[in-house]
């Protein structure tokens, strides 16, 4: 089987999975920590992320961001974290003969943060930056990706979208980033995901050595911000001169990586904009010249999903587009995906699944997310991902449009400097309410 893989639960709930390709030069290990933006109340809005840039700024046996970078750095390897809005990740690559000193490092990051309150001070600098590419200079989002996460998590909008804003970072401090640490780097909700090139005995010893002695937590967090139920169609329109270009999603709500819809899903947004030979790109953008950009990304999570549908336009064209976008999804809801289609994409997916495999960085996190947010049963290897979009019929991806495409349950986000003229004719062809709770 494609990319087999081994399980391990040691007494504390920490969860070891190891993909072996002794082939490779590499060796990677990725810890995974159930955590993100959907934990978060009002009051800790973009607090995941920021404790994310403090556990790079310093541990016990490397008490600075340089020294920890530099330990890595010098033996041609790579240190990276990242924060999704389910889950955070911290990473090490390196040559596999380097695995032992590679792990040091990331055990240290991890498990021994310094968290210093002069760090934590300074660091609140550069997120404000962060979050200033993302706000006019009124301080209102414009962010449409964010807007469109808020009318799937949220019954009210708000600034902070899932980054956070500059007020709410101005109230973080030691206590509260520590507090955040200790919530959620518990070992039983944490998994450890190892890939490449290693020896699992020596390497597994290690990771025991390491996370083994730490406690588990009584509770472990559960989501603070849920799908909103109320299926009901909503759009927020934001003018502001900050932009170039109008940008818009629209979202249409999905499904959760552990439903069986999902790998149809999968295969719907691929076909409708996943690439330059999508229908979306070919005809908005190819054929009719509407826009310079325009796909369909897919959002899955362990309870929740969306089919989102970014679009760049100049304000003149952005009715036109919009209408040229919402007729390909009715015509792809209504006539549902042709063969030949359907084979393109199995053919893609064969092609690039294996092409993943080539890469431990990409394992590792194949199965350290599945791993966080499924149950063991419901774990597939990349071959048995294949083996489910091979099985993929005419009929199922139609009988899934219908549902998904369901106009009752997408939303709308458009901000830039569009005219009004244009956003009342697209409030026309998009009827929607009004999002509730962002000030103007």
């Amino acid at each position: 089987m494609l990319a087999d893989y081994t399980r391990d639960v040691l007494p504390n709930g920490l969860r070891i999975v190891s993909v072996e390709r002794p082939e490779l030069h590499s060796f990677v290990c990725a810890v995974l920590v159930h955590a993100g933006p959907r934990f978060e109340n009002t009051r800790q809005t973009g607090l995941t992320h920021f404790l994310e840039h403090i556990l790079m700024q310093g541990s016990s046996n490397f008490p600075s961001s340089n020294e920890i970078m530099r330990a890595v750095e010098d033996l041609g390897g790579v240190l990276d974290a990242s924060t999704a809005l389910e889950y955070m990740e911290v990473s090490v690559a390196v040559h596999r003969k380097h695995w032992r000193r590679g792990m040091e490092v990331l055990s240290d990051v991890v498990l021994r943060p310094l968290l210093a309150e002069e760090e934590i001070e300074q660091e609140k600098n550069i997120i404000a930056q962060e979050i200033a590419e993302h706000r006019d200079r009124n301080g209102r989002n414009i962010s449409p990706e964010e807007l469109a996460y808020s009318m799937l998590f949220k019954e009210k909008l708000d600034e902070a979208g899932s980054r956070g804003s500059v007020d709410l970072l101005g109230e973080f401090d030691r206590e509260m980033v520590s507090s955040q640490y200790k919530r959620f780097f518990s070992p039983d909700n944490m998994v450890v995901c190892l890939a490449g090139s290693f020896d699992p005995d020596e390497v597994c010893d290690e990771i025991k050595a390491q996370f083994g002695e730490r406690e588990p937590a009584d509770d472990l967090p559960e989501p603070v911000q849920s799908e909103v139920k109320s299926h009901r169609t909503r759009c927020v329109y934001r003018h502001t001169e900050n932009l170039p270009v109008v940008q818009s999603v629209l979202s249409h709500r999905g499904y959760p990586i552990r439903d069986s819809r999902f790998d149809a899903t999968r295969a719907l947004c691929e076909i409708l904009g996943g690439g330059l030979s999508s229908r979306l790109f070919s005809r908005v953008r190819e054929e009719y010249g509407l826009v310079y950009q325009i796909q369909s990304y897919l959002q899955g999570f362990s309870d929740a999903g969306a089919v989102n549908t970014s679009l760049h336009v100049e304000p003149d064209n952005l009715l036109d587009a919009m209408s040229a976008t919402l007729d390909v999804i009715g015509q792809l809801t209504d006539e549902g995906v042709h063969e030949q289609e359907l084979e393109r994409y199995k053919e893609t997916v064969r092609c690039g699944i294996e092409i993943m495999c080539d890469r431990p960085e990409r394992l590792a996190e194949w199965f350290g997310k599945q791993e966080l947010l499924l149950e063991p049963e419901d774990i597939s290897t990349p071959g048995e991902h294949i083996e489910r979009q091979e099985s993929l019929t005419l009929d199922h991806i139609k009988e899934i449009g219908g549902q998904l495409f369901d106009p009752a349950s997408a939303n709308l986000a458009v901000v830039g400097p569009f005219h009004e003229e244009h956003a009342e004719r697209l409030r026309e062809r998009f009827p929607a309410e009004e999002a509730e709770g962002l000030s103007e």
